[in-house]
């Protein structure tokens, strides 16, 4: 029987949305929905590069890989990545010299930034004056999104809250139906490329025949997975999509909506990339995406009294903890990815440690993460100012990525104690693959294995008298790919495709690690990654899922 995978958070649909919403849609607008598969670079996925030009997880990887329970994070794109750092352009200069050192390169760049200097109407900010920006031309590359989409976000006509919507209506468009996938060639393309010549050349890549259900509970989800049919569970990226610089009535109205959904929202990263006014992000673009890119606002600050107020509408919580679903709606989880370490040390304290005392405890969910070698909060954030590329902190011989964006000890322990789940990103940044490491796939499942293994042992060697019994740590991690949010995967595992060799690579790792068989509790190595690859996702959301 082949393996079944759950992915705690991807983006199945986002190329397509992106490519075919407020730019150009195919030729029928009724199958204007995720089974619209936009052309792919090939070579780019082969070659695991940074997926922009090509889908991770689209329907064909989806059916084809065997994935059976998406978490699909509805994302409308933050405006930060296409409005570019509106400070002097010497800050620019100096991030390049940051990337490229004193090189040759660096000093050409320096040249032309001194030219634009002497030219302003050549702008890398939010006013193009009139021409095409630097910065819409990078975007363009990073993310590849058409430039009538890039326009379209950086506009004043760019909502949110509407986006949301918009990309939920998207969604539904394929609910419950049966359907062929339909390649969607970009016009410029369309005089030189044989589709079906493509398609029968690349089958398993372009073409699949299947269908999605929207799930409206834990329940529901069993329902689909009985049937040996793909659920699809919705998630938020972003508290952002409620359009939060508004006031709290304002924002509680969006709420108030999104929890009347049908299908409802199971999950919500409460921050992300950029500064939603309610709780500070975390350092999470590298070096190079600097060069533009200004995450400065907000960056590594708490929660705001807004913010906690939001985020216990978002749980059904009044101030003093008391779980009021009547009054409040259904329950959204909230997810501690891409908040700071103060934030997070914040939202343990006041929200999540204190709900572990009531009849409706709250369990946290990190969903796309990995370890930081860190062993408190307070050594997060006495480093989250001097964060650079490639920083690391060893453990039992591992060097993992420091960044305050992924987990210490006490985050584990946390998320342990709450019962939550911890998915398992795959961006070789996040996991702290070393630079020799790139090209040598043998040691890729390795890396995800190192990260599951030190987290297990966080739980397993503690001292803490209240986290009862330890044999539930293999129930607490799972996927959590992040796989279509424009991440670097694993050269060995770029798409859902890889899925299943990923599935046997770490059979093989597990039973290959001595140290292995005290932490699995007696579950044999192939049962333990069966969980980890999908009944662990499974089992938490047909719990938590109301």
């Amino acid at each position: 029987m082949k393996p079944r995978f759950a992915d705690l958070h991807c983006h199945p649909h986002m190329r397509s949305f992106n490519w075919l919403h407020k730019a150009w849609r195919p030729e029928e607008e009724s199958k204007y929905n995720p089974w619209w598969i936009i052309l792919p670079k090939l070579k780019a996925a082969r070659k695991a590069g940074r997926a922009a030009a090509y889908s991770q997880s689209d329907l064909v990887r989806i059916t084809n890989g065997n994935m059976k329970l998406a978490f699909v994070s509805l994302y409308p794109t933050e405006k930060g990545w296409v409005t570019g750092r509106k400070g002097p352009l010497n800050v620019m200069a100096l991030n390049f010299k940051k990337v490229f050192g004193n090189t040759l390169l660096n000093l050409y760049v320096s040249q032309f930034v001194n030219k634009i200097l002497d030219k302003p109407t050549f702008l890398i900010s939010q006013d193009k004056g009139g021409k095409l920006a630097l910065r819409d031309i990078i975007q363009k590359f990073y993310m590849n999104i058409p430039f009538p989409r890039v326009n379209f976000i950086q506009s004043k006509k760019y909502d949110y809250f509407a986006e949301l919507k918009e990309e939920r209506k998207f969604i539904e468009k394929g609910n419950g139906l049966q359907s062929d996938s339909k390649l969607f060639i970009p016009p410029g393309k369309r005089i030189y490329i044989n589709k079906q010549k493509l398609i029968e050349k690349n089958k398993r890549e372009l073409q699949a025949n299947g269908s999605y259900t929207i799930a409206e509970n834990g329940s529901h989800v069993k329902e689909i997975i009985d049937q040996d049919k793909t659920a699809f569970v919705y998630s938020i990226e972003g508290a952002n999509v409620f359009n939060t610089q508004d006031s709290p009535e304002n924002i509680i109205e969006r709420i108030r909506e999104v929890k009347n959904w049908t299908a409802p929202v199971f999950f919500i990263s409460f921050s992300h990339h950029f500064y939603n006014h309610l709780a500070g992000h975390a350092h999470s673009i590298p070096d190079v995406g600097n060069l533009v890119l200004d995450q400065s606002e907000g960056l590594n600050t708490g929660f705001t009294e807004k913010g906690f107020k939001i985020a216990r509408y978002l749980l059904s919580i009044d101030e003093d903890g008391n779980y009021l679903p009547d009054e409040f709606g259904k329950r959204i989880i909230i997810d501690v990815k891409h908040m700071n370490a103060i934030a997070r040390e914040e939202y343990y304290n006041n929200i999540s440690l204190p709900s572990l005392k009531t009849n409706h405890p709250i369990p946290v969910i990190a969903s796309h993460v990995a370890f930081s070698g860190r062993i408190t909060l307070q050594e997060l954030i006495d480093n989250m100012a001097n964060e650079n590329d490639g920083d690391s902190t060893p453990r039992n011989g591992q060097g993992f990525n420091n960044w305050n964006i992924n987990l210490c000890d006490e985050d584990v322990i946390n998320i342990y104690k709450s019962k939550g789940i911890i998915g398992i990103n795959l961006d070789q940044r996040v996991l702290g693959v070393e630079d020799n490491d790139i090209e040598n796939e043998n040691t890729h499942a390795n890396y995800v294995w190192q990260n599951i293994k030190v987290m297990m042992q966080v739980v397993f060697n503690s001292d803490d008298h209240t986290i009862g019994s330890k044999n539930k740590i293999t129930n607490m991690f799972c996927l959590g790919t992040d796989f279509d949010g424009f991440i670097d995967p694993l050269n060995k595992y770029p798409t859902v495709l890889e899925f299943e060799q990923l599935h046997y690579d770490l059979i093989a790792v597990i039973e290959g690690d001595p140290e292995a068989k005290e932490l699995l509790f007696g579950i044999n190595v192939i049962d333990f990654v069966d969980k980890f690859c999908f009944r662990n996702a499974y089992d938490f959301v047909v719990k938590n899922f109301k």
